[in-house]
């Protein structure tokens, strides 16, 4: 069959062997067909290719597309397509999706196929940035208020075209925004179950807010700068290393380390390098490689003759790691000892006499640690595994007595005051997202109650030699639940396990799960935090609706811990009356099942948890006024401004830039980019380019995906690179027409004074001095972007070079 493809390089007519797709590709109003679709795009052993047209919006379909766990790589032509990937898409329109049997490829019209995108939530961090807004959702503009966003409109005025962004405050009245202001509105993020009123425009109530806040985030700026500072005040240990050993070390690791893990682990020795106390949080998914990292940290602390503890949540976690820390310092003469419940009185006698004169190296143990009277022979370098299951008890212990040390903290999600200490650069924070290669993306499903769904699920892992966990987090009627899924499967081996059970009974249980002596485990949420059953890849979740949206994505992290493919269910029994927020979290744990999606999980819990939890209850109400977006930046800003020595701080000064007034055309026209989306995206991406490198980048992002730019957004380009010098040469303020030009500098300008004084002696018609920070310009120039290029290439003159 002979395919005609439009806006295809070299490919106007190809011969193919075609087979058509399956119905549900057509019938894809529904979320069931398109899960269909899903299911078939990620077992199809062949490539993928989606046709995307520029009519449609390119960078929501390709978000979509991620959330999902599809990552395509662009290609202009069919002879692009390579070995290394399995997904590619195109810039082109193609009508009919089908499958080349002869070649093995799928090709997708996401016209065709995507039309329930309209009805979707694609996005699991909602509201992040301007692009992602809808119609009606929340905005916030820091001179005006709240209000709701309205789309983008085109405004010809008699000198020029610009297009603005419409807000639609209280009483309808509506603000027009100039793109190049785009700075001063943020996308209002907070407690979305609360009824936010719409501010009204030139009314005080804004002002009185305005105030307010930024005396609390002064208050609060100053309370984290004194943190801080009491910690690079302590006195720490400067660790050395033996290169020799530690190499050796390395070389005993049984995998390849990851790019980021490499990453996570160069700052880590860069820290204990340093002779300030380390504070640094490792984020990662559950077996990116996070023990890894700690277990490298841990053997340049022992070489330096200093002891390590190791705090985790759980017994069972406990004892995880001391075998997985024993395995891994086999060739190496330690002694490793772990503290927990299992120990006797007699046992923890002697590991705490042998901990006093430092014959014991590593020391892992629960949170009972805290609570022992430990006299440590030379202590140097504290883990904590999983900080967010730890009490505000056990946390301000650790302040006390571990303070001077270095700490090291491990989490797959952190908690949202620890992930704000991180943002704010009180806590140093290193990511690790890719995962080794042959670990597989866990496939996640929401679904009601249904014993031939659960019967199905276990039959199909048991069928593979792999065991189940079964999650139903009430010790009352968890041996009913037990007695339920023998009757659907009765050749399955069944255990039950929870907290409550003595403490050797549930040591034996989970050996046995281990070791492959029974398929089913049925427990609580006790094994939540790092139990490693490789042959464990399916889990049920009962109930599910009533667990954190941190508790599901560490529950999920339980499987898929090998190369087999992971399924997670998560069982609601009546999807129609289960809770706002409880329906936001299993969104959110369904579109995030790609790997180092616990940080992006912590960032969307902000929203779905309300504010109250991140800074404590006396800053909710300030954050909910302006958003947890828009706050965190702020916070950030005005803790450099202290850092510099700024006393005096408002508001509008925080997200302060040089004015520009330019009076030239400079957009992105509708009929080069006919998605409002995704100029709203390129927008946002310009105005918060901090190089001239980076604004280059995306200027070829544009031109390779829509061709060469009109004269408008070459235009908007310009403008793009003048505020960038400006802002480094401290202009206060540019105006310029077709004929004259004013331009202001600070008081502490830092331009090359004697370039400026050449131009004037050479061209004395054309310059004016009126005051000591301010000049004119008088120039007659052909069209608007002659005069913004000369603008451009002056400031780049009076730049000095060293600045």
């Amino acid at each position: 069959m002979k395919i005609f493809l439009q806006n295809i390089e070299n490919e106007s007519s190809f011969n193919y062997k075609y087979k058509e797709l399956p119905n549900f590709f057509k019938k894809n109003t529904t979320e069931k067909n398109f899960n269909k679709i899903f299911s078939f795009l990620y077992n199809f052993s062949g490539k993928v290719i989606f046709f995307i047209t520029k009519k449609e919006c390119l960078i929501t379909i390709l978000k979509f597309l991620n959330l999902r766990n599809i990552y395509p790589k662009y290609i202009k032509s069919f002879y692009d397509i390579n070995n290394k990937n399995n997904f590619f898409y195109i810039i082109g329109n193609l009508y009919n999706s089908f499958i080349d049997t002869k070649k093995n490829f799928l090709f997708v019209s996401t016209q065709e196929i995507f039309n329930i995108l309209n009805n979707t939530n694609i996005s699991s961090n909602n509201n992040k940035c301007l692009y992602q807004l809808k119609i009606n959702d929340l905005i916030i503009h820091i001179q005006h208020g709240i209000g709701k966003y309205k789309g983008l409109t085109t405004i010809k005025t008699a000198s020029f075209e610009s297009e603005y962004l419409i807000i639609l405050y209280a009483e309808e009245n509506k603000l027009y925004v100039p793109i190049s202001y785009l700075h001063l509105v943020s996308p209002y993020v907070g407690n979305l179950e609360k009824n936010i009123a719409l501010d009204k425009l030139g009314n005080d109530r804004w002002d009185k807010e305005k105030g307010k806040i930024t005396k609390n985030l002064c208050d609060y700026a100053a309370a984290l700068l004194k943190i801080y500072a009491n910690r690079l005040s302590q006195k720490g240990f400067s660790f050395k290393i033996n290169e020799k050993e530690y190499d050796l070390f390395c070389k005993n690791f049984p995998f390849k380390t990851t790019s980021d893990q490499e990453l996570a682990i160069k700052s880590v020795l860069n820290d204990m390098y340093k002779n300030i106390p380390m504070d640094r949080l490792i984020c990662g998914d559950v077996g990116v490689g996070k023990t890894e990292v700690a277990m490298r940290a841990a053997f340049i602390c022992i070489s330096n003759q200093k002891q390590v503890v190791v705090l985790v949540p759980t017994t069972l976690l406990a004892e995880q790691h001391f075998n997985n820390f024993l395995k891994r310092f086999y060739n190496w003469s330690l002694n490793i000892e772990i503290l927990s419940r299992f120990r006797n009185e007699k046992e923890k006698e002697k590991i705490l006499k042998n901990i006093e004169i430092g014959k014991i190296n590593i020391l892992i143990g629960t949170h009972k640690i805290l609570f022992e009277n430990i006299q440590w022979y030379n202590l140097g370098l504290l883990i904590i595994d999983e900080e967010h299951r730890f009490g505000v008890v056990h946390k301000e212990i650790i302040k006390k007595k571990y303070s001077h040390i270095d700490i090291l903290t491990l989490t797959a999600t952190p908690i949202p005051r620890t992930l704000n200490m991180a943002m704010s650069g009180i806590k140093d924070l290193s990511i690790i997202s890719n995962p080794p290669e042959e670990r597989k993306k866990i496939q996640t499903f929401i679904e009601e109650y249904n014993p031939n769904l659960i019967k199905k699920a276990i039959s199909k892992e048991i069928s593979r030699g792999g065991q189940v966990y079964y999650v139903y987090n009430k010790v009352r009627g968890i041996y009913d639940i037990a007695s339920r899924l023998f009757n659907l499967v009765p050749y399955a081996k069944i255990k039950v396990g929870h907290g409550k059970m003595n403490h050797i009974e549930l040591q034996s249980i989970m050996n046995e799960f281990y070791q492959n002596r029974f398929n089913i485990l049925v427990c609580t949420t006790i094994i939540e935090s790092g139990i490693d059953i490789p042959k464990a890849n399916t889990i049920i979740v009962e109930n599910s609706d009533h667990f954190g949206l941190s508790q599901l994505h560490q529950l999920r992290g339980r499987i898929g811990r090998s190369n087999h493919q992971g399924y997670a269910f998560f069982i609601v029994n009546n999807l129609k009356k289960i809770t706002l927020d409880a329906k936001k979290r299993l969104d959110a744990i369904a579109l995030t099942n790609n790997f180092g999606s616990g940080f992006n999980l912590s960032n969307r819990d902000l929203e779905i948890r309300g504010i109250g939890e991140l800074l404590g209850k006396e800053q909710s109400g300030h954050i909910n006024g302006i958003g947890i977006n828009l706050y965190m930046k702020l916070l950030n800003k005005t803790i450099k401004l202290f850092q510099k020595g700024e006393k005096t701080i408002l508001l509008e000064n925080l997200i302060k830039k040089s004015n520009i007034e330019l009076h030239a055309p400079s957009l992105l026209p509708n009929n080069y980019i006919s998605d409002i989306n995704q100029r709203l995206f390129f927008y946002e991406k310009i105005e918060n380019a901090i190089s001239e490198k980076e604004i280059k980048k995306i200027y070829f992002e544009i031109l390779s995906q829509f061709g060469k730019l009109p004269i408008f957004a070459e235009n908007l380009f310009l403008i793009a690179k003048i505020k960038l010098l400006a802002k480094k040469i401290c202009i206060s303020h540019i105006k310029s027409n077709r004929n004259i030009g004013i331009i202001k500098f600070n008081k502490n300008s830092l331009i090359n004074m004697k370039y400026l004084l050449s131009i004037f002696q050479k061209e004395p018609h054309l310059w004016k001095m009126i005051n000591s920070t301010k000049i004119k310009f008088v120039h007659n120039f052909q069209n608007d972007f002659l005069r913004l290029n000369w603008i451009f290439h002056l400031l780049k003159n009076l730049k000095l070079s060293d600045n």
